[in-house]
């Protein structure tokens, strides 16, 4: 089975990206003073990402476009997944925030901006503690000094605080809050579980409670798939049928990718044979390092016209090197 590298990211965007659970969520926890002003029946996906290369590690994010006082709007959805603090988060989510507004203002011909509502889903070890503002986390501004200093505020769901009657929302959304709110996977399992149960019975549900089994694998690098079909078989029998179902997929999916990749190893061997031969070198650490990187296509096209080939700047070329 293939280890998703940034398991909360794919998570995060595979299920806050169906407008039906993002509409759900918006729903169950925006204010009811900003539903009164917010038209989700709307609401758009878009698909841009405005955090920083450096950052994608850490936060992921989500664009919707909405109307906002009968007005095109923003919400902005933030998704932070680290063990440690990050005091200047309101800095990189003003940032952001800016930087959807710069790219509005290259797309549209309105002379105003967009209001962009923030928020920030908060999935650290420890409790927040840098308040809801950037004021927040500045020194004490005097009076006569306030108006020039920017500020703003944002919205704040650590889910670790809510009790399981407290997180709400359609089977999709709850099985999400639910997974990233326990720090003890053995009791999220009991939250989770029946959860599952019901959400195979709908259409689309078992392609979802894979990328459940998927994301609990990639968070616990230590487990395996028999030790949660073990740890799943306590809680419920019918869980455990619904794990191993997946659980069999995943295989016969790791069986088609090692064949894969063991093919594609033959395939990279070959051609740096050829070439070496071919044109009487022995190529460097950094040219073989981009031949193994190769899409496949490029490699087939050196292979089967090997004999064509005279130089290695038609192989760069090929290679686009």
């Amino acid at each position: 089975m293939d280890i998703i590298k940034n398991p909360h990211d794919t998570f995060f965007k595979r299920t806050l990206s169906d407008k039906e659970v993002a509409r759900s969520f918006l729903k169950n926890y925006l204010p009811s003073e900003i539903l009164e002003e917010v038209n989700l029946n709307d609401l758009k996906i878009v698909k841009d990402s405005f955090v920083d290369k450096a950052l994608k590690e850490s936060h992921s994010d989500i664009l919707f476009n909405v109307e906002i006082n009968n007005r095109q709007g923003y919400i902005y959805m933030l998704f932070e997944h680290k063990s440690y603090y990050d005091k200047i988060l309101a800095v990189q989510l003003l940032a952001y925030m800016a930087d959807i507004w710069e790219l509005h203002n290259k797309q549209s011909k309105g002379n105003k901006l967009p209001l962009i509502i923030p928020i920030l889903i908060y999935h650290g070890n420890k409790e927040w503690k840098y308040g809801l503002s950037l004021s927040a986390i500045m020194e004490d501004i005097p009076e006569g000094i306030d108006k020039y200093i920017p500020d703003y505020k944002y919205l704040l769901y650590d889910f670790s605080n809510y009790s399981d009657k407290e997180i709400k929302g359609i089977i999709k959304l709850k099985l999400f809050l639910t997974l990233i709110s326990y720090k003890d996977l053995g009791k999220g399992l009991k939250e989770v579980l029946p959860l599952l149960i019901e959400l195979k019975k709908q259409d689309t549900g078992m392609e979802y409670i894979e990328t459940v089994v998927r994301y609990i694998l990639s968070t616990d690098k230590e487990m395996s798939l028999k030790d949660l079909d073990k740890m799943v078989r306590n809680i419920s029998l019918e869980g455990s049928e619904i794990i191993m179902t997946i659980a069999e997929k995943l295989r016969e999916e790791g069986r088609e990718e090692g064949e894969q990749r063991g093919e594609r190893k033959i395939l990279v061997e070959t051609v740096t044979t050829l070439l070496e031969k071919k044109l009487c070198i022995e190529f460097s650490d950094d040219i073989i390092k981009k031949i193994e990187i190769a899409e496949t296509e490029k490699l087939v096209k050196i292979r089967d016209n090997i004999f064509e080939l005279k130089t290695m700047e038609e192989v760069r070329q090929i290679l686009g090197i």
